[in-house]
């Protein structure tokens, strides 16, 4: 239906007398699940709960295409994969359900600007992206991670509170790209510049940071955590 949302899909599913009995049986508290009925966008993590929960294709719960039931795109599935068959797992990093992909966004504040950060592994939640476009850019989705970006060394390019999608299958650098990189406790996003003499530059895009000199005997403690594939902001 045009100009169906995501709240619209969601009710078409809910009795009104048992909104809390949907969602219990979606794992999250009555509060929670309301909101999503009344416009809040879930979180991908929750897109996937709600699906489960209520045995909707998650495809067309997100975009309103595709099997709107679940055993119907569980068949779907099992037919365009073969032998693999079913709904595929919607929990793990990198996981494709009906053509996407969820992307943990883990609680990692890379600074593009001075600071240290506080590194947590534990994802948030998850994003959902098209598989194709990931693989399109040659992004492995089992490799792709969202961090945020702190700070403004790296401005116009890439500004405070920006979404890093970030390729960590990539390990070492080449000139003219962003990179995520560890260097002691420090997180930061940089440019990062390999000089004659066996040192590095660390390369801010905003004119007003100088570039950081990291010495030859020092470049063995700098580790690329991966490549900055592309970013996106709120206005």
């Amino acid at each position: 239906m045009s100009g169906e949302t995501i709240a619209d899909r969601i009710a078409k599913h809910v009795p009104d007398r048992k909104k809390s009995e949907s969602a219990r049986k979606c794992g999250m508290s009555p509060k929670t699940f309301a909101s999503y009925l009344d416009g809040v966008e879930p979180s991908a993590s929750n897109l996937a709960k709600i699906a489960k929960g209520l045995g909707l294709g998650l495809e067309w719960l997100i975009t309103g295409e595709g099997p709107e039931l679940q055993e119907v795109a569980s068949a779907s599935a099992a037919a365009s994969s073969g032998s693999k068959g079913g709904m595929l797992m919607i929990d793990m990093a990198g996981s494709t359900v009906e053509g996407f992909a969820l992307v943990p966004r883990l609680d990692i504040q890379a600074s593009a600007g001075n600071g240290r950060v506080a590194i947590s592994e534990e994802p948030l939640e998850y994003l959902a992206f098209q598989a194709s476009w990931l693989r399109g850019r040659g992004i492995n989705p089992a490799s792709a991670r969202i961090l945020t970006a702190r700070g403004d060394s790296m401005e116009e390019t890439i500004r405070d509170g920006d979404v890093l999608l970030v390729d960590t299958s990539i390990g070492r650098f080449r000139d003219n790209s962003i990179y995520v990189v560890v260097l002691g406790d420090m997180v930061l996003v940089k440019r990062i510049h390999g000089r004659i003499n066996g040192s590095l530059q660390l390369i801010s895009d905003n004119p007003r940071y100088p570039a950081e000199e990291v010495a030859k005997a020092e470049v063995d403690q700098l580790h690329v955590a991966g490549r900055v594939a592309w970013y996106g902001r709120n206005i």
